[in-house]
């Protein structure tokens, strides 16, 4: 028996954790596979957590075990994730198969990412380890999400699937990808540690996925789908977004020049040539809060230059 666990972050969302939970409770997998749900509730204030309650002491009639956590503070996703993966581990699972509250994975989406990640490892490279594989990503309309697109560092290759034609999968190497319905093995997770939760949110997917990729090959696994549901289809943009969201923005280039700093000089370098660049787009493009913008950018930067984390691991 396989035994995955799903592991859900939600922050006063409960409309879209109801749906996200229901998806994952018809997902239709092989016999052989058991999938339990661990739920994540931040500290909503929106009766998540009454909600939750009654659904894990209500059980599961489709034989998806529900369980779930409540923290005393919103420790943002990265807190979120930490949290989820190490309890997942913890217990057993051999696969932990991640995504935040208003992630909609269709019904297959969890088989395709299995074999996927079996196919990979039988035909792709036979000698080594999956790190994780993800999925196809798309928004509400049915078109590819802007923000939840992964870094290719390969082509395209078909695999056999179980054998049948209509079973054929097509992957793609990749180095990183967004929290977004990622299936990650236990092997990897135990030899590379958890998301950096001191970075509360933004950036600690790319960092956790390249410190994977590093070691272990990773994938997209094209026929595995799921919806997220954004409010908008655009990827984040400090010049153009609405300005009650700009001092979110701190943690990205806080994080991002962490993130840089760890992979050497070269990745510093393009990071200030990005920070430059986003300052002058600022400047000519930016038609309110110009000012704001700059200082919070300056402020993330400044504060990543100090930004040092120990690498999530077991000892935490």
């Amino acid at each position: 028996m396989q035994h995955v666990t799903a592991v859900v972050v939600t922050y006063n969302r409960i409309d879209l954790l109801k749906e996200c939970l229901q998806a994952l409770r018809e997902q239709k997998v092989d016999r052989d596979t058991q999938l339990d749900i661990f739920l994540v509730d931040n500290a909503s204030t929106d009766g998540t957590k009454e909600w939750i309650d009654g659904m894990v002491s209500a059980g599961d009639a489709e034989d998806r075990r529900i369980y779930a956590t409540h923290l005393a503070e919103n420790t943002g996703g990265a807190g979120g994730f930490y949290t989820g993966m190490k309890w997942a581990y913890e217990h057993g699972a051999d696969a932990i198969w991640i995504m935040d509250d208003d992630t909609i994975p269709q019904a297959d989406a969890l088989q395709k990412l299995l074999d996927g990640m079996m196919c990979a490892g039988n035909e792709v490279a036979p000698q080594d380890e999956i790190g994780f594989v993800s999925s196809t990503v798309l928004w509400t309309d049915g078109s590819p999400c802007q923000m939840n697109r992964q870094h290719y560092v390969g082509q395209e290759v078909t695999v056999s699937g179980k054998g049948a034609e209509e079973s054929a999968l097509t992957l793609q190497a990749v180095d990183s990808a967004t929290f977004v319905s990622l299936l990650f093995t236990r092997v990897a997770v135990e030899n590379k540690g958890l998301p950096v939760k001191e970075y509360f949110i933004w950036g600690d997917d790319k960092e956790y996925t390249l410190r994977i990729s590093e070691t272990y090959p990773c994938y997209h696994v094209k026929e595995s789908v799921a919806i997220h549901k954004m409010k908008t289809n655009a990827g984040s943009n400090i010049v153009i977004d609405d300005i009650e969201r700009v001092p979110r923005y701190f943690y990205a280039f806080r994080n991002d020049l962490c993130t840089a700093k760890r992979h050497g000089t070269k990745e510093v370098c393009i990071y200030f040539a990005a920070f430059f660049l986003n300052m002058l787009r600022i400047l000519f493009k930016s038609r309110v809060g110009k000012k704001m913008r700059i200082a919070t950018m300056w402020k993330g930067m400044t504060a990543g230059m100090r930004f040092a984390p120990e690498i999530g691991g077991w000892k935490q």
